[in-house]
């Protein structure tokens, strides 16, 4: 081998091994007898120049550009393609699985906005019927069969009174007993009670009787039908205003407690009053 031979090799040998391993590799015993057998050094080196220059072409060939970086700490770099997940505790093979940020609930439980609410509580601030007690429930049907009985007597004094005054009050009980029946109504509906249409069997008997009647007959059975009717309504709603459970409504009956005890007042001046046929 030729002395450029042996240079070439020697730098081919520094490019596969660096210079320390050239160094080693030369201080192996035999190895400058290698260099002085020509024909054993060609049989080595042709070996040793393979090697070299299957390196050296390696290192020049260029990196595929389509092989994307993996950046993610612990990824394999065989698995470029594979996509990252940065969601802690989710399985690195699930990455289209949607997160679910709302702590204790399944990923695929419905989501709920409205906090601690049944499904069969009335909105608007209805009360459920079942919430009433039934010392209320009955005090709005009775209440509501009064006021309509009121109204209707009210009505028929207009049409078959004989006397100023009867006439004046039956007008006077249509107007008050009208307000206050829609009062009623509005607090009922919020609690979810509808109130009587129909009069009881008992008030229609008495709204009959009284239409068969005219002068001075009717005036004395109107004014007796109003001092009882009246009576009950106060017993009726001071009960409610001391005893009721339900605060809309105690308070409502509390409000029309006086103009009840006023109305009746208005019926025994009536009835005292000499210069009017009883």
């Amino acid at each position: 081998m030729t002395s450029l031979n042996r240079k070439s090799l020697f730098k081919k040998l520094v490019t596969v091994a660096g210079i320390a391993g050239v160094s080693s590799f030369i201080a192996v015993p035999g190895f400058a007898e290698l260099n002085r057998q020509t024909n054993g050094f060609n049989q080595s080196g042709d070996r040793v120049l393979e090697l070299a220059d299957n390196q050296a072409d390696d290192a020049t060939l260029p990196q595929s550009p389509n092989t994307p970086a993996n950046n993610t700490p612990g990824s394999s770099p065989n698995s470029p393609n594979t996509p990252t997940n940065n969601t802690p505790g989710r399985s690195p093979n699930s990455p289209n699985t949607p997160t679910n940020n709302t702590p204790g609930r399944s990923p695929n439980s419905p989501i709920n906005n409205t906090p601690s609410r049944s499904p069969n509580t009335p909105t608007g601030g209805e009360t459920s019927p079942n919430s009433l007690s039934s010392q209320d429930r009955n005090f709005v049907m009775q209440a509501g069969q009064l006021g309509m009985l009121e109204v209707e007597l009210g009505r028929l004094a207009v049409q078959r009174g004989s006397s100023a005054g009867v006439k004046q009050y039956g007008q006077e009980m249509v107007k008050e007993h009208t307000q206050a029946n829609e009062e009623l109504m509005q607090v009922a509906m919020q609690k979810g009670v509808k109130l009587p249409t129909e009069m009881s069997s008992q008030n229609t008997a008495l709204m009959e009787r009284l239409s068969g009647l005219s002068g001075t007959s009717f005036d004395a059975a109107y004014k007796q039908a109003m001092i009882e009717s009246h009576n009950q309504a106060i017993a009726l709603f001071q009960a409610q205003s001391q005893k009721g459970q339900d605060p809309d409504l105690k308070a409502w009956a509390t409000q029309k407690l006086p103009n009840l005890q006023a109305h009746l007042q208005m019926v025994n001046q009536m009835l005292a009053d000499t210069s009017q046929p009883k």
